[in-house]
């Protein structure tokens, strides 16, 4: 008998002996699995970080790092994270440097150029350093990578000076189809604009804002149309701002109707009940006045709304009317 063979046989007596489990060594060795060393994953080091840390560098010095650092030690810092240089950028302009910013914009803008974001940031580091030129041609091609974007939106159309509404209240502007509202089949341009408590529930504003629609290739509008259009336009937009999206939502009602007040001179008058997803999460009533206008030389129709959920008797009414559309509206 080889020695081997002996050890096999003694261990198998003594595991029966001791009525222990055991496994030849063969065996032992056959069903070990070895399992691979796990890999270790060092964090990277933030670029936007490394930047700040040598922000006694030149901005020229600052930039030879970046690409320094990039191509010799990619693995070390975040370079696919392009928050990480728009932070760096915004550091310095909250700083005032607003050259610096643009020079890290545009590395940013060259390390990105799909992103709609990069360009926007250095559109705003054009417009700090007043050069509109350049800040609109950035703030398009923002836009033309993202159409929802819409502050770059509102820049180029302040840029462009194609503002519709005049007011210095607060501003946004959407444009046709509607994100939030795809189902309403209009081509052209929302301009919101706001007073600042309109969002507060005690204040006399709370919901009290206007906005108009520059529709092409529109003539004219019924009241029938303007109920089925703005309960698209009211469950879109609730149904976006809501913050629990499985919560139910009422849906919203309206009645318009054309305007035969003398004292008023809306061309049509109504009210609606829609669901307030952005202060109470409630119902809320509005009333609504109607303006409208045929652009005969463009084919445009500019509708102007006006709402707030006070009596056409209140005073906001006569605020509200102080938001004026320009009147080269028939030539933008």
């Amino acid at each position: 008998m080889t020695t081997n063979r002996f050890i096999k046989l003694f261990s198998l007596t003594f595991c029966l002996l001791t009525f222990m489990s055991c496994r030849t060594s063969d065996e032992a060795i056959s069903s070990t699995v070895i399992e691979p060393a796990s890999e270790v994953h060092e964090e990277k080091q933030s670029i936007f970080k490394k930047l700040q840390e040598n922000n006694h560098l030149s901005i020229e010095e600052r930039i030879a790092l970046y690409h320094e650092l990039k191509n010799e030690h990619p693995a070390e810092y975040n370079f696919e994270d392009e928050q990480e240089l728009n932070r760096y950028g915004y550091s310095l302009l909250s700083e005032e440097k607003v050259k610096e910013a643009i020079e890290i914009f545009k590395l940013l803008v060259s390390e990105f150029p799909n992103s709609a974001n990069p360009y926007d940031s250095l559109g705003e580091a054009y417009l700090a350093d007043e050069n509109e030129a350049l800040a609109l041609v950035n703030y398009e091609k923002s836009v033309e990578l993202n159409p929802k974007n819409t502050a770059a939106i509102n820049q180029v159309t302040k840029l462009k000076g194609l503002e519709i509404l005049v007011t210095d209240w607060g501003k946004e502007i959407f444009h046709f189809p509607l994100h939030f509202a795809p189902e309403i089949p209009y081509v052209g341009v929302e301009e919101v604009v706001f007073p600042k408590g309109w969002i507060e529930p005690d204040s006399t504003d709370f919901w009290s804002y206007v906005f108009v629609w520059a529709l092409d290739d529109k003539k004219s509008i019924t009241p029938s149309e303007l109920e089925k259009t703005l309960k698209y336009y009211f469950d879109g937009l609730m149904g976006v701002v809501k913050e629990d999206k499985d919560a139910e939502i009422i849906k919203t009602s309206a009645h318009f109707e054309m305007n035969t007040d003398s004292l008023n001179n809306a061309d049509i008058i109504g009210d609606l009940t829609i669901y307030d997803a952005f202060a109470t999460n409630k119902p809320l009533n509005l009333n609504a006045r109607i303006y409208s206008n045929y652009c005969e030389e463009r084919g445009k129709l500019i509708l102007y709304f006006q709402f707030s959920p006070q009596e056409f008797d209140h005073a906001i009414w006569d605020k509200l009317s102080t938001v004026l559309v320009r009147s080269t509206i028939c030539e933008m």
